[in-house]
This record gives structure tokens, C-alpha cells and sequence, in this order.
């Protein structure tokens, strides 16, 4: 009798780092307030996301019309409408933090730098740590914290701090150099806005990007960084540099729940990952104030 050869094929490494295609939705200055009819404008917005059926939302900052400036009553009435809406959605949100997510930063609040509710206090402990990662279906996201506060002239600037710069350095480290990576932060880390709306010859000032977003970036030139999204400035752009994307995306309010802003229609980033590289649209959700 002839013998048989049994011969085994694992294939678990090479599945190990198979990449699967989903999509998912960037939403941005959303700027959730009771008025000019926003909630029934974000409630639109959601509805067409639920309809196109993303693996999960990814929100830009600016989640809320304003808490640098106001008291704790207008404060926890926004991030209320907000936690209570984001429910609506049919999928996992990830949030990230903007400038008016950080809760009493302006004099006229008339919030004292020594109250434990003062800065991010607030925004971290009902919705995600100022700065976290998570991985999706081989993709490698982190969400960054570029609010840095200037305490004595009381008020905010674009700038990663020093400990979250080591952070990432030490999140990446865990980080095949093959996976690819996509970023998620409020203030730009690279724009253009600045010679736009003014002049070629114009420097972008740290209220419109990142101070030190050259060393943030640095950070990742070993890696496979393939897309950067960013919110803010209520535009529109799109940047390549060094096989990355920047992506700054138009808001989801336009010009704050009263119309587009700068002819750019309220709307929303739609990314397809295909399992290599991605691709997006922005989607005008037909929103009209």
C-alpha cells in the first residue's frame, strides 16, 4: 500500500496583515447648539450617513458652537445636545477635540483657571481622551490634540505639547513601517488658508496651524503615513507631501449654521479604503439654514 503525504499550508502570517475595504465618514465643526436650527441640521447630516452605512464616524473638533467663552450652564447644555445626538448615529464615533471644546479658557466666561472643570477637564471625561490611537482593519488611526493654551494671555494656539510628541513616538513604535496610518486633528498640521484668503507672501499664523506640525510630521517619515485630516479653518484643500494627503475639510455647520462658508456648502469627507489606498468625496448633504 502506497503512503499518503500529508502536507500543511498555514496561511495565519499572511492573514495576519491582510487589509480589509471600508469606508468611513470625517465630520468636522459640527458646532452643536440649541439655536439657528443646528440640531435639525446635524440630524440631516446623520441620516445621510446612516444611509451610506460607513464602519465608523471620525469627527473633526469644534464639536460644539463654543465653550471657550461661556459658563458652565451654556457649557454642559451644548456637550448634553451633543452626547445625546450622537447616539443617533448607527455606528462607532471617535471623537476629536477643537478650540471650542475646551471649556473656559476666555475671561468672559468668568471661569477661574483654578476650577476643576476648567480646559479639557470636561470634553475628556464625556467623550475620549485628548489624544488616543485605535486600529481599524490594518489601519493605524491617531487622533491628536493640537490646542495648546497660553494660560497668562489667556487663550489658544496651535501646538502638539512636548508629552504628546512622546507619545506618539512611542505609540508608532508598536507600528509595523507597512501599515497604513491616518491622522485626525483639528487645527491643520499643514495648509495653504493663509495665502488664500490674504496674500502668496502671507505666514500662516498659529490660530490657523500647527506651530511645530514640521516635527509632528517628521515623526512619521519612516512610516506609512497615507492621510491627514483636518478641520478649523471651515475650507476646503487638499495637500501632498511626501505620499501623504492633508485633507482640510469643509465644515459640517458652513459659516456656523447661516450658509455655506466661502462658497464651500456644509458637508462631509466619505473615505473608501480599498485595501491599499484610499479615496474620498466631499458630500454636500443638502442642508439649507
Amino acid at each position: 500500500m502506497k503512503k499518503l503525504l500529508l502536507v500543511l499550508v498555514f496561511l495565519l502570517p499572511v492573514l495576519t496583515f491582510a487589509q480589509s475595504p471600508y469606508r468611513f465618514v470625517f465630520i468636522t465643526d459640527m458646532h452643536l447648539q440649541p439655536e439657528r436650527n443646528a440640531p435639525q441640521g446635524f440630524q440631516k447630516a446623520i441620516d445621510k450617513i446612516n444611509e451610506l452605512n460607513p464602519d465608523f464616524v471620525l469627527t473633526g473638533g469644534d464639536n460644539i458652537m463654543d465653550a471657550l467663552g461661556v459658563d458652565k450652564d451654556r457649557m454642559n447644555l451644548q456637550f448634553n445636545l451633543l452626547d445625546s445626538m450622537l447616539k443617533f448615529f448607527k455606528m462607532p464615533v471617535y471623537t476629536t477635540m477643537g478650540n471650542h471644546d475646551v471649556f473656559g479658557i476666555y475671561p468672559k466666561s468668568g471661569i477661574e483657571q483654578t476650577d476643576p472643570e476648567y480646559g479639557k477637564v470636561v470634553y475628556e471625561n464625556k467623550f475620549a481622551k485628548r489624544y488616543y490611537s485605535f486600529d481599524h482593519k490594518g489601519v493605524h488611526y491617531l487622533i491628536l490634540d493640537g490646542i495648546s493654551i497660553n494660560e497668562e494671555k489667556r487663550k489658544y494656539y496651535g501646538r502638539v505639547d512636548s508629552e504628546q510628541m512622546e507619545w506618539i513616538k512611542s505609540d508608532l513604535s508598536g507600528v509595523d513601517k507597512k501599515t497604513p496610518i491616518v491622522v485626525s486633528i483639528h487645527i491643520p498640521l499643514m495648509t495653504v488658508f493663509g495665502q488664500i484668503i490674504q496674500s502668496a507672501t502671507t505666514a500662516n499664523d498659529s490660530s490657523y496651524v500647527i506651530a511645530n506640525g514640521k516635527e509632528v510630521i517628521e515623526l512619521f517619515k519612516d512610516y506609512n503615513l497615507k492621510l491627514v485630516l483636518q478641520g478649523h479653518l471651515h475650507f476646503y484643500e487638499e495637500i501632498s507631501l511626501y505620499g501623504a494627503t492633508f485633507v482640510t475639510v469643509g465644515a459640517l455647520s458652513g459659516k456656523w449654521w447661516q450658509g455655506p462658508n466661502m462658497d464651500i456648502e456644509e458637508g462631509f469627507l466619505l473615505v473608501d479604503f480599498d485595501g491599499k489606498n484610499f479615496s474620498y468625496e466631499y458630500i454636500d448633504y443638502g442642508w439649507n439654514p
